[in-house]
This record gives C-alpha cells, sequence and structure tokens, in this order.
C-alpha cells in the first residue's frame, strides 16, 4: 500500500487478534476505492475495518472483498517496530538514508515486486550501488549502522554511512 500513489503513511498493528495494515492517505490524489482495490489486488483485504460511515458503504459496494467489512471502534494496537518497514529492513536498501514516506514506497514497492528505484533520487541510486558493491567486498562492513526514522537525523546517519562506505576492510 505504501507504493500507491496518494498514500503518505502505513503502519502496521493489531486489532483485537487480526493483523492490520493502518494507512494514512490523501483522499484529493486517491480515493477510498481505491485504497481497497489495491488492497484486494495485493491479497491484504480479508478484512476491511472502516472509520466512517462512507467508507464501510464504499467497502461494503467492492464485490471483491474476501470476507468482512466492519465499523471500526478503536483498540488498534501498534505491531513492533521490526514489523513496521518488513521487507525494506531485510534488504540492502535498509542502509540508504531515506525519508519516513520514501522507507514506505520502498517497502512497498519491495513488497509488490516492483522497482524500489522509483522512490529514489539519482544520488540514492548513486550510493545504493556503492552499498551493494561494499557488502560484496565486506559483508559486515555496515554492521551497527541503522537508518534513523527522522528527517532531521538523516544527515549525520549520512556521514556516519560515507564513513564505513570509505573505510578500509574489517
Amino acid at each position: 500500500m505504501g507504493s500507491l500513489e496518494g498514500v503518505v503513511g502505513t503502519r502496521s498493528a493489531w486489532i483485537g487478534k487480526h493483523e492490520v495494515v493502518e494507512v494514512a492517505y490523501r483522499p484529493d490524489v486517491v480515493g477510498y476505492g481505491k485504497l481497497i482495490d489495491a488492497a484486494v489486488e495485493h491479497g491484504c483485504a480479508s478484512r476491511v475495518w472502516t472509520t466512517s460511515e462512507e467508507q464501510l458503504g464504499v467497502a461494503k459496494k467492492n464485490g471483491r472483498i474476501a470476507a468482512r467489512v466492519e465499523a471500526f471502534a478503536g483498540g488498534l494496537r501498534p505491531a513492533k517496530a521490526s514489523d513496521q518497514l518488513y521487507y525494506l529492513e531485510r534488504s540492502p536498501l535498509r542502509y540508504l538514508p531515506l525519508t519516513p514516506v520514501q522507507a514506505r514506497r520502498v517497502n512497498g514497492a519491495l513488497y509488490t515486486k516492483k522497482d524500489p528505484g522509483a522512490w529514489l533520487s539519482p544520488r540514492q541510486k548513486e550510493l545504493y550501488r556503492a552499498i551493494e558493491s561494499t557488502l560484496a567486498e565486506r559483508p559486515k562492513a555496515l554492521e551497527g549502522l541503522e537508518r534513523p526514522a527522522s528527517i532531521e537525523k538523516l544527515a549525520k546517519y549520512s556521514d556516519d554511512l560515507s564513513k564505513a562506505l570509505a573505510a578500509g576492510p574489517r
């Protein structure tokens, strides 16, 4: 969902015993019906929880939802941090300095097996090639580096990453 234009954020969470994805989106860019269609397309719409009567109506009209449409009455618990960007954190792309929105979009692209490069700047693509090359030569070269979740810390992280990439063998 994070790679869909108009989606500005996603968060893994739980409602009771059900794992869910909370989606923040811009309704002026992507409509609720399109979100439902994308969720069905990606196989993650066995249940849909809605936050308004309007959403409930749109979801119920979608004949492709596999199971149930329910009104959300609260009780959302965020999933653990390691589940928030599951696919990104298991890829060498995790070392790139990414904004939170970029991280969500790259994670979504990896999930849907699309090219995450669509969400990267030319500089980030170049940096990624350097990361891949370094990891091929020195698999532990970037151990201990953790991309920050906040934009404010990206500059320092970029400096630390550059130093680690330039360092000799470990």
